[in-house]
């Protein structure tokens, strides 16, 4: 595949996922919260290990089925330029990705100046240099944060974005070069 047929898959796959991550969650919406949570639970449910329950069924209802549906519209986006695009890798990307953004937007809120000192001469080796990693880790979302762009954004194209780097460092053969011994 040429390079630039290659930037413009990439670019039609966040965009397709974005739109199905968008989609997704607003149905998902409507009907876990408008239908399950209003309608048919409202106060009827007043015991933690229920109400749990439900949300932990409802979490996982809406995520994996969208993880699922990014997933084919990214295999479907590489199936319109050509090119064939294994569904494990793609999911296990999409999976991590929207993880990956609560880690970095947590990396965000630690309170490096309360945390006290400690008496190991190799904890006051390794605080100062992993304070510097994580920032630099979490520098792409301050700079998002910095502009005022809201993080729901980043939430939506997290997933298709994942997806793509799921695939992308698998390592996926073209079909066509890909021999067969017999």
């Amino acid at each position: 595949m040429l390079r630039g047929n290659g930037v413009l898959m990439t670019l039609t796959q966040i965009i397709v996922g974005g739109v199905i991550t968008t989609a997704a969650g607003l149905v998902y919406f409507l009907i876990f919260n408008k239908f399950l949570w209003q309608l048919l639970i409202n106060d009827r449910i007043l015991h933690g290990f229920w109400v749990g329950l439900f949300l932990l069924f409802s979490i996982a209802c809406s995520y994996g089925i969208l993880i699922v549906g990014v997933t084919i519209g990214i295999q479907f986006v590489g199936q319109q330029f050509k090119h064939e695009i294994p569904f494990k890798p793609v999911c296990s990307g999409a999976f991590l990705g929207a993880p990956t953004i609560v880690g970095l937007v947590a990396l965000l809120n630690i309170p490096w100046a309360d945390i006290e000192t400690p008496p190991n001469a190799l904890l006051n080796i390794v605080l100062p240099l992993l304070e510097n990693i994580l920032f630099v880790l979490s520098l792409p979302v301050r700079v998002w944060t910095i502009l005022g762009i809201p993080l729901v954004i980043l939430y939506v194209f997290a997933i298709p974005l994942g997806a793509i780097i799921g695939y992308k460092l698998v390592g996926v053969e073209d079909p066509e070069v890909h021999t067969q011994e017999a």
